[in-house]
């Protein structure tokens, strides 16, 4: 009986037309079964994609590794120990409100934020992130003060060297971000429910439930990366919500 030419690895889902990416089973965008969709055969053409796509990456990133041990005198005490980091936080927002707006000046006029801002809006952002892992107890290990290095720090947050950005995004920046600062608020309060569940689980055992962990990284992460795109001016790839590494079409980085 007739069989047909062999299979072949299909190189493009025949549903959306989508690249496959090297060792995906599923189509990213639609869905699809690459194993269930038939080869062509040698002589086809390969059916060519809807649309340019990009896997997104994120320039800035926080990694909050998950420490499961915990004091639970330090859990207990935990609002009190942070006190001191709030109110340094409180006087680097009040500084913000004089150094974002310069370098949003510059970026518009120079398409780039100064070095000197930048680095500075970098240890605001390293401090304002370890901060909430400190005080939402997803970390155990008090900030270090921003003017100091604190690479030894468990809560890593990555910042990339000044780049370009583009100047008609950065002057509708305040627009563009509203989707994601109302996420980011909303994070917020998840992320004040998260800190109560594990506080009560940290002194009833003296361990940070992993589930509890997961969440708190989610919600932590996608503000690392809010504040740095607005209004820190960190890096111009807008925090969308997919995780990185995700295929988005062109453009919506």
């Amino acid at each position: 009986m007739h069989t047909g030419p062999p299979a072949r690895a299909a190189r493009f889902c025949t549903r959306c037309g989508l690249a496959r990416p090297d060792g995906a089973r599923y189509c990213p965008r639609c869905g699809a079964s690459f194993d269930d969709i038939p080869a062509a055969p040698p002589d086809a053409p390969s059916p060519a994609p809807l649309h340019e796509t990009a896997l997104i990456v994120y320039p800035v990133a926080a990694e909050l590794p998950f420490q499961p041990d915990a004091s639970r005198l330090r859990t207990g005490l935990r609002l009190p120990l942070a006190l001191p980091h709030l109110v340094l936080w409180l006087v680097l927002v009040l500084l913000s409100l004089v150094t974002t707006p310069a370098a949003w000046l510059a970026a518009l006029v120079t398409g780039r934020q100064p070095r000197a801002l930048h680095r500075l809006h970098a240890a605001m952002l390293r401090y304002a992130t370890r901060t909430a892992a400190y005080l939402f107890l997803a970390t155990g290990a008090a900030p270090a003060l921003p003017w100091r290095d604190g690479a030894a720090h468990p809560v890593a947050v990555t910042v990339p060297e000044p780049g370009r950005l583009p100047r008609l995004r950065t002057l509708l920046i305040l627009p563009i971000a509203l989707p994601a600062v109302l996420t980011s608020m909303m994070f917020a309060i998840v992320t004040i429910m998260l800190a109560v569940g594990a506080w009560a689980a940290i002194l009833a055992t003296g361990r940070l439930p992993r589930t509890i962990h997961d969440m708190q990284e989610l919600a932590i992460r996608f503000q690392c990366r809010t504040l740095a795109y607005v209004p820190l001016l960190l890096m111009p790839t807008y925090p969308w919500y997919e995780r990185e590494g995700v295929l988005v079409p062109e453009g919506r980085g």
